[in-house]
């Protein structure tokens, strides 16, 4: 029998539960697991040009219709953001330019389940899953984006597509909630487990399916706050540190708001956003925040003029 729990609170994941023991959820749970450091500021981050911060966004209302950002910079959250040892920050004229490895600088389960490629589709059967060592399932993948220093806000929104919206910290991506294009299937809202391997693991992260010969993509990618950040980055009675940077310029930041106060998706715009000062922009900036009240529990849509292309989901 299985049985489905939604709305999962905070660090605590969803069971499906499975009477039935799956062959494959025999892996050695000995295998080699990725793991790495906290976050740290020893990431390689190479000015060219630097601009001083000149945001002249109005911090004393959320509404952002009337938002000009024609003027912001981002470059001092750039270099003051706490880049794991794994990624490259290179500054340049008007942009920066983010490289890792794709593989995040913090400790991961020994196993994930994971989908076999062209047999997914919710709700979940333990049949179309596996129990894969993460040393397979999760592999290095080059991320390499170039993203503007100077986002520019547009009261048109742009949905975020499958794949990814954002660089993270950590060296890992941002993606938005979902599992397939019609966002029928929340990653974190239906996860699940199976003899104690779950889909998505507590920093509300996973790989990507399998390939066609049983091979892992890698891909590791998050679906929600990664509490394996924000914990260590976070300090209570504060605003949270930044996360990333979407793919439209704009920041992105973990569910503390200011004074340490709990943000939920009831407080921001269509897109998870709002305009108010954070600790690396303290006259204001429009950002983006992760929440964990409900979905969207990363960003649906970009307020920020932003060139997109379909990826892959799962």
């Amino acid at each position: 029998m299985m049985t489905f729990q939604l709305n999962r609170p905070r660090r605590l994941f969803i069971a499906l539960t499975a009477v039935c023991a799956l062959a494959a959820c025999g892996s050695s749970a000995d295998d080699e697991i990725i793991a790495a450091a906290e976050p740290t500021n020893d990431s390689t981050v190479d000015t060219d040009t630097t601009v001083p911060n000149s945001s002249d966004t109005d911090t004393s209302d959320t509404d952002t219709s009337d938002t000009d950002s024609s003027d912001t910079d981002t470059t001092a959250g750039v270099e003051s953001a706490q880049w794991g040892d794994n990624v490259s920050i290179t500054i340049g004229d008007g942009e920066f330019r983010f490289e890792s490895d794709g593989i995040p600088n913090h400790e991961l389960p020994d196993q994930f389940l994971v989908p076999q490629e062209g047999s997914f589709s919710p709700p979940v059967g333990e049949d179309e899953v596996t129990a894969v060592d993460t040393s397979v399932a999760v592999v290095a993948t080059t991320v390499d984006q170039t993203i503007t220093l100077n986002p520019i806000y547009s009261d048109a929104t742009t949905d975020t597509n499958l794949g990814i919206i954002g660089v993270t910290i950590s060296g890992a991506q941002l993606f938005n909630d979902y599992e397939d294009p019609d966002r029928s299937f929340v990653a974190v809202d239906d996860n699940f487990s199976i003899d104690g391997i779950f889909f998505v693991d507590s920093c509300n992260g996973h790989p990507l399916a399998l390939a066609a010969d049983g091979t892992g993509q890698g891909t590791y990618h998050y679906h929600g706050i990664p509490y394996c950040i924000t914990d260590s980055i976070d300090a209570d009675g504060e605003h949270s540190s930044i996360l990333g940077f979407l793919l439209d310029g704009f920041p992105f930041y973990g569910p503390q708001d200011e004074g340490g106060a709990t943000i939920t998706s009831d407080d921001l715009d269509e897109c998870s956003g709002h305009v108010g000062p954070t600790p690396e922009f303290p006259d204001g900036i429009y950002h983006y925040h992760l929440t964990a009240d409900r979905s969207p529990y990363t960003v649906d849509c970009y307020h920020g003029e932003v060139e997109v292309s379909a990826g892959p989901g799962r």
